[in-house]
């Protein structure tokens, strides 16, 4: 058995950004950060890592008070970064230092359906709500952009203040404050379970026999998470269920051609929308997907490599055919069953969740390490915590408006496929079909009280027999446990 004061439990940027958070808040503390090294199927380990929020604002978003909360919180984070860099920075050598590469381009393109007209507009609508800096291109004029021709932009905007930083060198300029630090511990370990002492935490089991010994836990550990929470099955059933958001990605080797700012789409077809990210030496990141799993997704398909390809060669540029292929990675979101995050103290003493960030966590991580480190040392925090991890999942749709918005995503997906139907009638033959297999897939779910989002219905098209009966349950005990 080992004794520290404070186990962080995850070893991505949100749970070592937290670590170093501690350390700062409180620097007598003996912290342990807990995680495989390998990091296989994390989300920081192949993230993109735009920095910036509006850029991923969506008309939904703005239509919810939930919604407009996690606007608001990334507002904030974009205000703790510079000075969260300054201080890492100051603690490295030069040649371990971190730097975000400014600007962002946000394209839309007719590769997708109406849902990204929406997006856009709801992004210049966040842009004047909080009077955000913002330039109106000629998309045709775009360096780095050079789609086929029947996939023109047809309108762009320059974000200034938004762009991106390389995850890998973020994650090994957090690894190596740690490694300095006297106070901190990196245990290379699997967290299985959560152990209790007289009703509060106690400690962390490890799946290689050890026990850390701490009165403190942190809960970061992204998807993996909800393995730790099932081990408190009374909790568990109080905390909105974490799923896996699999995400493809590719790393490309792009010569001496170097792209200046991100690009990207608005989001659309139930993903991050479509965009390459420059990684400096000629490396360019390009993602896209975006599917939910009840389990981790630990390697790409060849359907997800497909179509990530075909994306970047006919929207994004076509030159990139000529390019190197560095490699694939393979990532997973932390999704919460309402899409929203999980952020706070649990109701057993001591347990803290930093979960359920789903495509946010890494740039939201200082404003949420250094308010957890706050709470965690007996501090107010940053923020007023409006998403409790522990509580109801919290509703986002009606049963007519999440068919409405899933029918949106269905049909951009369709069209980001190039599915093809006879021209006569089609217009009304394409998105009959998704409806009607939406209507069906809702009407088994058989809940109006707390409507499945949008994202999450490819969970339970993918294994229908299964996962309906799965939901119908997972409410039914939802129910219980607030009962």
């Amino acid at each position: 058995m080992t004794n520290f004061d404070v186990v962080v439990v995850g070893n991505g940027v949100l749970g070592m950004a937290t670590a170093h958070a501690l350390q700062l808040r409180s620097p007598q503390l003996r912290v342990a950060v807990v995680g495989p090294q390998a990091r296989t199927g994390a989300a920081s380990a192949a993230a993109g890592a735009m920095m910036g929020c509006y850029g991923e604002v969506t008309a939904q978003l703005l239509r919810t008070d939930a919604g407009r909360a996690k606007l608001a919180k990334g507002l904030h984070a974009a205000r703790c970064w510079p000075d969260w860099l300054d201080g890492i920075n100051d603690a490295l050598p030069d040649a371990e230092r971190v730097s975000i590469r400014p600007g962002t381009v946000v394209f839309s393109n007719s590769k997708s359906g109406t849902i990204e007209d929406e997006n856009y507009a709801a992004i210049l609508q966040a842009l004047h709500e909080n009077n955000e800096a913002y330039e109106t291109l000629d998309p045709n004029r775009i360096d780095g952009l050079n789609p086929a021709d029947d996939c023109r932009p047809s309108r762009a905007l320059y974000l200034p203040n938004e762009g991106s930083i390389d995850a890998a060198r973020l994650l090994h300029a957090l690894t190596s404050l740690i490694e300095r630090s006297p106070q901190l511990t990196l245990i290379d370990a699997t967290a299985t379970g959560l152990e209790l002492g007289n009703g509060r935490i106690d400690g962390v089991r490890l799946a290689d026999g050890r026990r850390l010994s701490a009165p403190r836990v942190v809960l970061a550990a992204g998807v993996w998470t909800q393995t730790l929470l099932d081990s408190l099955p009374e909790l568990a059933r109080r905390i909105p269920r974490l799923f896996c958001g699999g995400g493809t990605s590719l790393l490309l080797d792009t010569g001496p051609r170097e792209q200046a700012h991100v690009l990207r789409t608005p989001n659309r077809a139930f993903a991050c929308g479509l965009h390459a990210v420059p990684r400096g030496g000629g490396r360019l990141y390009v993602g896209a997907t975006n599917t939910l799993f009840a389990q981790p997704m630990l390697r790409t398909s060849p359907a997800d490599m497909f179509f990530l390809l075909e994306c970047a060669l006919d929207q994004l540029d076509q030159d990139l055919c000529a390019a190197q292929l560095v490699g694939w990675q393979a990532g997973n979101r932390p999704v919460a069953v309402d899409t929203c995050p999980l952020i706070g103290p649990t109701s057993v003493d001591g347990l803290w969740l930093l979960a359920g960030t789903y495509r946010d966590g890494l740039f939201l991580s200082p404003l949420l390490a250094q308010h957890i480190a706050d709470r965690v040392c007996g501090g107010d925090g940053l923020f007023a915590e409006s998403f409790a991890p522990e509580r109801r999942p919290i509703r986002l749709y009606t049963p007519q408006s999440a068919r409405a918005e899933a029918l949106k995503h269905y049909v951009a997906m369709g069209a980001e496929h190039s599915i093809r139907l006879p021209r006569i009638g089609w217009h009304q033959a394409f998105p009959r079909f998704y409806e009607q297999m939406l209507d069906g897939l809702y009407d088994e779910l058989g809940e109006d009280e707390y409507v499945l989002a949008p994202e999450l219905l490819a969970i339970v098209a993918a294994d229908r027999k299964r996962m309906v009966p799965f939901f119908r349950d997972y409410f039914a005990q939802v129910r219980q446990a607030w009962a």
